[in-house]
């Protein structure tokens, strides 16, 4: 009987597991208020707050990667296998999008200013910088790498 009482717990827990680790990108610890949601439509709006967040993002996108990074070229970050920013202190102007794509295969959580996201191996997400406050800076977490670089918004 102990047995089965086990086998129940342990089915549980891995299901528990399971639906954490599937749960959407978007919605990790997010700050209550902040605008999180994949790039908006015409229908939607973003409402801008007094501190900067990333807005949007997603990584079902319609065009293809190699597509994706040349039109990015010059707004992409991308974090390589030691979780490092290249490039590690960019600056945008104020409602940019930006691609932020992860090169190394292992899943790892990336924080962007006070937005914390979950990138899948290879995964990538094109996230809108915006703050009402400017100039702003982004500061950029990877996995256990804390301050990998800053985003500098400007007017």
């Amino acid at each position: 009987m102990k047995k089965i009482v086990w086998v129940v717990v342990i089915a549980a827990l891995a299901l528990a597991v399971f639906i954490y680790v599937k749960k959407p990108a978007d919605k990790w610890g997010a700050p209550e208020g902040a605008i999180v949601s994949p790039t908006p439509t015409p229908s939607q709006k973003i409402i801008k707050k007094s501190t900067a967040k990333p807005t949007g993002g997603t990584s079902s996108q319609t065009m293809p990667y190699s597509q994706l990074v040349a039109e990015y070229a010059d707004r992409r970050i991308q974090f390589d296998e030691r979780c490092q920013a290249i490039p590690g202190n960019p600056t945008y102007k104020n409602d940019t999008k930006v691609m932020f794509d992860n090169r190394s295969g292992d899943a790892r959580y990336i924080k962007i200013g006070d937005v914390t996201y979950l990138f899948g191996g290879y995964d990538y997400k094109i996230l809108t910088l915006s703050s009402l406050t400017l100039p702003k800076t982004l500061s950029m977490n990877c996995g256990a790498a804390i301050n990998v670089g800053n985003i500098l918004l400007q007017k």
